[in-house]
């Protein structure tokens, strides 16, 4: 009798069925706002100890347009050229980057002496005071390091890109870029012109492996960024901007290159760069070119323009193209859970996001939370990324569950929208229902 009911229970208990049902997985050709990607508007102000920054001056439309997420603040500092920022003129930056901290958008920061070309006469004839306003500057920058994503140039070259500048050798590229580095937080990205002046900066003769890790060292600080985006380059060039592009953030602005009026020519090159931000307002003819073609294809996309097209896949954007449930009751311990994850977009996400699946009972309200075992920086764009998790179906209470997906940034609690019809809730996207029994 004894053995007879253990044989029992053991029965009942080996005996539990399982039934994941999906939803529609299908994709969405929505624009996503998500952060850290897509256009950006730039903002210029010049710095004096005869004006003082008016916040009222700030476009607030342009900031209240949630289909923009990332803005360039560019600071010219060329009044102080001949020497040290006066305390008038630092007071004047906190409140600039104090105001675009209040905005959900993230900065791109640039300081210059210049925003018209002129920089070879209004930059400091003495390097030594450019190292000065970089000491002078940092401690306001690590203050609003939380809303900064990137910092662009090394402050001498032409509207602060780091081209035509008389200062600039392969030396004081490297040792600006190294002590700018050194004097701003660990987490912030830095850009310079092109693949050619990463190398110069870092001191070797080709791209270090990808390495993803909360203290970056220079290697992978380092990304890219060009004011004027062509079709051309070279296969060396190439090569190396795409190995960049894959830990640390690259965009620009594309040129008036008639190639690129060319749609495969046009996505091929933001493709092959992996852009994830372009600018929203420069080279009027190219981006007129895209607005007024209708892209083509067999895919969700289909029919938007061009720009739009450009608009959804600027940075990541990532698709739950299946998830499928397998569990034997006479076999496995724990059912299986296996998602395949899509990452469409031209780029990687350069921020860690936390990925977890939520399992609530509907007749309990009891959520279970699964912290997934994935890095989301390593979901190449153009690939498919299987992720597993382990179900003890066993110790679940019997009855049936809503499943979410939610991809989160940690640092401001957002929840990154998927490239998929589902509806968003405040669990994440519901990806399917399981029945227990």
């Amino acid at each position: 009798i004894a053995l007879s009911v253990i044989g029992t229970v053991f029965l009942l208990r080996r005996n539990v069925t399982a039934t994941f049902t999906p939803v529609d997985y299908a994709e969405s050709n929505e624009t996503l706002a998500n952060p850290y990607t897509g256009w950006y508007h730039t903002y210029e102000y010049e710095i004096s100890d005869e004006t003082s920054f008016d916040p009222s001056t700030v476009d607030y439309a342009l900031v209240l347009d949630n289909s923009t997420r990332l803005c360039l603040v560019r600071i010219n500092l060329k009044n102080y050229a001949a020497g040290a920022i006066s305390d008038h003129g630092l007071a004047d930056i906190r409140p600039i980057l104090s105001t675009w901290a209040a905005t959900d958008k993230q900065m791109i920061l640039r300081f210059c002496y210049d925003t018209t070309g002129d920089n070879s006469i209004s930059e400091p004839s003495d390097l030594t005071t450019v190292y000065r306003h970089m000491e002078q500057v940092s401690d306001i920058i690590n203050d609003y390091a939380a809303h900064i994503y990137q910092l662009q140039g090394i402050f001498v070259g032409a509207q602060g890109e780091t081209l035509s500048s008389p200062s600039l050798t392969d030396a004081t590229l490297a040792d600006l870029t190294d002590y700018y580095a050194s004097l701003t937080d660990k987490s912030l990205y830095l850009g310079l012109h092109d693949a050619g002046q990463y190398l110069q900066a870092i001191g070797q003769t080709s791209v270090p492996p990808t390495l993803f890790t909360s203290d970056k060292t220079l290697f992978y600080r380092l990304g890219l960024f060009n004011d004027s985006l062509t079709s051309a380059l070279s296969n060396a060039e190439a090569e190396a901007t795409s190995a960049i592009a894959s830990f640390a953030p690259c965009g620009g602005s594309v040129a008036a290159d008639p190639s690129l009026a060319d749609a495969a020519t046009a996505i091929q090159m933001l493709q092959a760069r992996h852009i994830s931000y372009l600018n929203a307002e420069q080279t009027e003819s190219t981006l007129t070119s895209w607005k007024s073609q209708t892209y083509t294809s067999s895919d969700a996309y289909n029919g938007l323009t061009l720009y739009d097209y450009m608009t959804t896949h600027l940075g990541y954007r990532y698709v739950l193209r299946d998830a499928a449930l397998s569990f034997n009751t006479w076999k496995n311990e724990s059912g299986s859970l296996t998602l395949s994850i899509e990452n469409v977009g031209f780029s990687v996400s350069y921020m860690p996001y936390d990925v977890c699946l939520l399992m609530r009972n509907q007749d309990t309200e009891e959520m279970i939370t699964l912290p997934l075992d994935t890095d989301n920086r390593s979901w190449n764009p153009q690939e498919t990324t299987t992720l597993k998790q382990s179900l003890a179906l066993r110790d679940y209470d019997k009855g049936t569950y809503s499943l979410y997906l939610l991809v989160q940034n940690p640092s401001s609690g957002e929840v990154i929208k998927l490239g998929n019809t589902m509806p968003l809730t405040s669990n994440g996207y519901m990806i399917g229902s399981l029945v227990i029994e």
